[in-house]
C-alpha cells in the first residue's frame, strides 16, 4: 500500500471511506453481480425479490467490509510510520 495515498484518504475520514469503498465500491457492484448471476443460474418467477434483497444485504455487508479495510489499512499505516520515526 502506498502510504502517501493512504494519508490523503484517511484525512477525508472513516465514514467517507466506508461509504465510498465499502458500500459504493463493494456492496452495490457485488449486489448487481449477484442478482445477474443468480438469475442466470437459477431463474426466478418473481424478478424483483432478489434485487431488493441484494440491495439491502450487500450494502450492509459493504459497511462491514469498509470498516475491516479501514482498520487493516490503519494498522499498516501505523506500522509503516512508526518504523520511519
Amino acid at each position: 500500500m502506498n502510504m502517501n495515498k493512504w494519508a490523503k484518504i484517511r484525512e477525508k475520514g472513516k465514514q467517507r471511506f466506508v461509504l465510498v469503498n465499502g458500500v459504493l465500491g463493494w456492496g452495490l457492484p457485488t449486489a448487481i453481480l449477484w442478482v445477474f448471476l443468480m438469475e442466470f443460474l437459477e431463474p426466478s418467477e418473481n424478478i424483483w425479490v432478489r434485487p431488493i434483497i441484494a440491495l439491502i444485504i450487500f450494502p450492509i455487508a459493504g459497511i462491514a467490509f469498509g470498516h475491516l479495510m479501514w482498520n487493516k489499512s490503519e494498522k499498516a499505516y501505523e506500522k509503516a510510520t512508526s518504523n520511519t520515526l
